[in-house]
């Protein structure tokens, strides 16, 4: 019986081994397929929507095909199976063009900034600003206003949370060393090495994708 479990231990090891050995870390020369992504996962496995599987009436070799594709209500295009489906593009998780990745969020596509396990993004968001009203008891809601501001996406999660020294303390906590080390320094410091420590989390901990 105790042989029969090693066996089984070093039959997984080496199937995870292999699976592993499929994949690669990401760097800057990873060539992304160009398509629309459903979900995360079709991003992490390079496995989009292909341009050549989208009907339209646009030009597929025009540079910006996709951005203009996404402008439409409706998209048509063939699925894994050989399926005809329609989606609108509010539903997509987001598209990878001329080497960069865009992120649906707030139903704007916004490009990552960073890509790893732990992504970087921008988005604008339209914030309200309120102040007391003098002539009652209520609040008063000034004229809303756009705000740029920075997001970290988690690809093992597919969390995204603002990107600031309090959510990178829950980040990091997957890493013991860096942890420790983030949790050492004083709050003005965390604020200014939340993306020194997003980097080095990157470094310890690659996100693999396929091989072409």
């Amino acid at each position: 019986m105790h042989r029969i479990f090693v066996l089984l231990f070093l039959f997984i090891f080496s199937f995870a081994k292999a699976q592993l050995s499929k994949n690669v870390p990401y760097s800057r020369d990873y060539e992304f397929k160009e398509g629309i992504y459903l979900s995360i996962s079709q991003f992490k496995n390079n496995a989009p929507i292909l341009k050549s599987n989208i009907e339209s009436i646009l030009p597929k070799d025009q540079i910006d095909f996709l951005t203009q594709v996404l402008e439409q209500k409706l998209i048509t295009y063939t699925d894994s199976v050989g399926q005809k489906q329609k989606s609108q593009p509010g539903t997509l998780w987001g598209y990878a063009q001329n080497r960069a990745i865009y992120i649906n969020f707030n139903n704007e596509f916004n490009r990552l900034n960073v890509i790893g396990t732990l992504c970087l993004f921008s988005a604008m968001i339209v914030q309200s600003s309120m102040r007391n009203d003098p002539l009652g008891d209520m609040y008063a809601i000034q004229p809303s206003f756009q705000e740029l501001r920075q997001y970290v996406l988690d690809t093992q999660t597919n969390k995204i949370l603002d990107f600031d020294a309090k959510n990178m303390e829950i980040l990091l906590k997957n890493d013991a060393v860096l942890y420790e080390g983030f949790m050492k320094l004083k709050k003005r410091a965390k604020a200014d090495s939340i993306f020194i420590y997003l980097r080095k989390y990157n470094e310890n901990h690659p996100l693999y994708l396929p091989l072409k």
